[in-house]
């Protein structure tokens, strides 16, 4: 007996299941008779973002250049997300610490301008696709 009633509440779930299909949308009626009375339908795109279907791409990073007490640090941070199409997130950076000196010299022969540049360079780059 237990296995007849098994049986019949598996024959009626399938019957129940089968009379939806994929590509119809759900009736107002069944979803007030599931208490969802007041459920909108969502469109397909407004779905996949819900579902997680959409992309994100994100990347950080940054420079620093130190030379002889002088300092540079610069940071960047980029980020892309996008609905059912890939997201693409580039940042760079460029340091750069140092002197510049610059000395006007007068010899016997004439003037000449002397310029001297020390220093420190620093960059990064990053780059980042999500599918």
């Amino acid at each position: 007996m237990k296995n007849v009633l098994i049986a019949s509440c598996a024959l009626v779930l399938v019957a129940y299941v089968s009379t939806a299909s994929a590509g119809e949308p759900i009736s107002n009626s069944t979803l007030s008779n599931m208490g969802l009375s007041s459920m909108e339908l969502l469109s397909d795109a407004d779905g996949m973002a819900v579902r997680g279907k959409g992309t994100f791409a994100g990347v950080w990073g940054g420079s620093s250049a130190v030379f002889q007490g002088s300092s540079a640090n610069n940071n960047y941070e980029a980020a892309a997300q996008w609905v059912h199409d890939t997201s693409t997130a580039t940042g760079n950076s460029l340091s750069f610490a140092g002197i510049v000196e610059a000395i006007f010299m007068q010899d016997p022969t004439g003037s000449a301008l002397s310029v001297q540049v020390l220093g420190a360079i620093s960059g990064g780059s990053a780059f980042a696709t999500a599918w």
